[in-house]
């Protein structure tokens, strides 16, 4: 008979979740190799439900690994949608639609009535007549 303190057979709950973790893993690693040789792209499940927040794992490490992970999946997101805007571009050629002007303080600014142009005639005559 076992002692109570060894850790032999691995019949705990805790490794049980573990193996059918471990083998849930298994079968959608095999899933996504099947279906990228036969060309059909699996359909992509987020990784991070809209409603996850990282802010509430307490564990500290957790939480940063979380974090990182989650950091390189926008990463990747962001830089998948550039080259697909760009193959896209490419692809329409002089059709393509014209790139968007970034967002600048000058862009944005709301033109005001006080700030007098000096090229004004009236701003002129007064200077001329100083």
């Amino acid at each position: 008979m076992a002692k109570s303190g060894d850790k032999s057979g691995g019949s705990g709950k805790k490794s049980l979740k573990r193996k059918a973790a471990i083998a849930e893993l298994q079968r959608a690693a095999v899933a996504e190799h099947e279906a990228t040789e036969s060309g059909v792209q699996p359909p992509k499940t987020a990784a991070f439900p809209p409603g996850f927040s990282i802010s509430e794992i307490k564990n500290k490490q957790r939480r940063h690994l979380m974090f990182t992970r989650w950091k390189q999946q926008q990463r990747k997101e962001k830089l998948a949608a550039k080259k697909r805007l760009k193959k896209e571009r490419e692809a329409l050629g002089d059709k393509a639609p014209p790139k968007p002007i970034p967002k600048t303080i000058d862009n944005q600014r709301v033109y005001d009535e006080t700030i007098v142009d000096p090229n004004d005639e009236e701003v002129m005559l007064e200077v001329i007549s100083e």
